[in-house]
C-alpha cells in the first residue's frame, strides 16, 4: 500500500510536467502525506538534526514568502524541501518487499516515457521538426527526463544482474535508445561513463562491444548538439551567480526569478545558474546554504555503513544529485522526489518489523508456547524406554483395585 502511494505520486508528477504547478505539488504532497501516515513515518530521534531542518525550514519561509511575498515562486523551495522530507521519511519505514515493488514501480515508469520519447522523436523526424525540439515526454524538460533515464536504467541493469533475463535487456536497450533521442549532453556524458565502467568489470566480448558502439552514437549526439547550439553559457551563469552572492553574501538577494544576461546573442534567457549550489546561496545567502549543507551532513551520519550498501542504489541515487550541479532539474518535483527516494533505499536499511504489523513468530524466531513442534523419530523412542523397562510390564491405564 505504500510503495504504491510513493509510485503514484512520482506517476503524477512525471504525468503532469514535473509537478511544478500548484495543484499538482499540493496532489503530490497530499499523496506523500497518505503514504506518511499508512506507515506511521515519524522524525528521528536526534535532537540536532531535527533542530538544523526545523531551523533551514524557517530559514526559507523567512527568506522566500514572508520577504518576497506568497508565491509558487517564493514557496516552491520550502514545498520541495518538505516534499523531500517527507519521502525520506517514508522510505526509511518500507520494509524490503516494499522497497523492491518501489524500484519495480521505477523501472516500469522508465520504459513508459522510454516508449514516449522514442514515439515523440520519431514524429519529429517524420515531420521534419527542426533543432531544438528535444523530446520530453510528459515531464516538460528533456535534460531532467534523460537523468531520470540514466537513474532507472541502473535500476534495471541491477534487476539483470538478479537474473531479470531478455526481459530486462530489452528494457535496458529501450531506456538507452530514449536516453540518446532526448539529446541531454549531460545525461549522455554521465551514462556514457557508467557504460564504460561496468563493461570494463565484466570479462564478455559481446557486452564490450555493444558499449562500444553505444559511446560511439553518444559522442557523435553529444557533437552534433555542440555544433548546432550556440556556445555554452555555464561558466557565464555561473560567474554572475558568484556576483550575486558576493553582494548580498548573508541573506542572499531574494527569491523573485532574475534574468540572468546571455553571454552570446543566440543563447538562452534564463533564471537559474544551472547549480543549484550557487542558486541557493544567490536567493538564500550563505547562511540557507550552509543550514542544507548541514542537514545533509547530519542525516548522512546516521547512515549505515557505506561498505554494506547496494552499489546499484548509489550510483541511481547519484545520477539526478549530480544533475542538479549542472541544470535546474532538482526543481522539478518528479526528480526532486525520485532522487530523495533512491537517496533513502541507498542510505537506509529496511526495519526488522513495522509497528503497525503483528510480530509472528516467523518474524522473530520463536515459537508459540500453545504450538507443539513435531517430534523426530528418535525422541519418541526414548520416550517409550522411559516408560517401560525391563522386567517391568508397561502399564496401560489405571491399575486394578485389590480384591475383597
Amino acid at each position: 500500500m505504500t510503495a504504491s502511494l510513493l509510485l503514484a505520486a512520482v506517476a503524477w508528477s512525471l504525468a503532469t510536467r514535473g509537478g511544478t504547478d500548484l495543484r499538482d505539488l499540493v496532489v503530490v504532497l497530499a499523496l506523500l502525506g497518505s503514504a506518511g501516515v499508512a506507515v506511521r513515518a515519524r522524525l528521528p530521534r536526534d535532537p540536532l538534526l531535527v533542530g538544523s531542518l526545523a531551523a533551514l525550514l524557517t530559514w526559507l519561509v523567512a527568506l522566500g514568502p514572508l520577504r518576497d511575498g506568497l508565491s509558487l515562486e517564493t514557496a516552491r523551495i520550502p514545498l520541495l524541501v518538505g516534499a523531500a522530507t517527507l519521502t525520506v521519511l517514508v522510505v526509511a519505514r518500507l520494509d524490503r518487499a516494499q522497497r523492491e515493488l518501489f524500484v519495480t514501480g521505477l523501472v516500469v515508469l522508465g520504459c513508459l516515457h522510454a516508449v514516449v520519447v522514442l514515439g515523440e522523436f520519431a514524429l519529429a523526424v517524420a515531420q521534419g521538426v527542426p533543432y531544438p525540439s528535444r523530446p520530453a515526454s510528459t515531464l516538460g524538460s528533456a535534460t531532467g527526463l534523460g537523468m531520470l533515464l540514466v537513474a532507472t536504467s541502473v535500476l534495471t541493469a541491477r534487476e539483470a544482474e538478479r537474473g531479470g533475463g531478455r526481459l530486462s535487456g530489452l528494457a535496458l536497450g529501450l531506456q538507452g535508445a530514449a536516453l540518446l533521442a532526448t539529446g541531454s549532453r549531460t545525461a549522455i556524458l554521465v551514462a556514457g561513463v557508467l557504460l564504460l565502467g561496468y563493461a570494463a568489470t565484466r570479462p564478455s566480448r559481446v557486452l564490450r562491444a555493444l558499449t562500444g558502439l553505444a559511446v560511439l552514437v553518444g559522442g557523435a549526439m553529444v557533437a552534433w548538439r555542440v555544433a548546432t547550439e550556440p556556445l555554452e553559457q555555464r561558466p557565464h551563469l555561473w560567474q554572475q551567480a558568484l556576483g550575486r552572492i558576493a553582494e548580498h553574501p548573508l541573506v542572499g538577494a531574494g527569491t523573485l526569478p532574475e534574468p540572468y544576461e546571455r553571454s552570446v546573442p543566440g543563447a538562452r534567457v534564463t533564471t537559474h545558474a544551472h547549480n543549484e549550489l550557487l542558486q541557493w546561496g544567490v536567493e538564500y545567502g550563505l547562511v540557507g546554504l550552509a543550514l542544507g549543507v548541514l542537514v545533509v551532513v547530519l542525516a548522512l551520519r546516521r547512515c549505515r555503513s557505506w561498505t554494506t550498501q547496494d552499489c546499484w542504489l548509489q550510483v541511481a541515487a547519484a545520477a539526478p544529485l549530480c544533475a542538479g550541479l549542472v541544470d535546474f532539474t532538482l526543481r522539478i518535483t518528479a526528480v526532486a522526489v525520485v532522487a530523495a527516494a533512491l537517496a533513502a533505499l541507498a542510505t537506509t536499511e529496511p526495519p526488522a518489523a513495522l509497528p503497525d504489523e503483528p510480530v509472528t513468530p516467523a518474524l522473530v524466531g520463536a515459537r508459540p508456547s500453545s504450538a507443539r513442534a513435531p517430534r523426530s523419530p528418535s525422541a519418541r523412542t526414548s520416550d517409550v524406554r522411559r516408560r517401560w523397562r525391563p522386567g517391568r510390564p508397561a502399564r496401560r491405564g489405571p491399575p486394578a483395585s485389590p480384591p475383597r
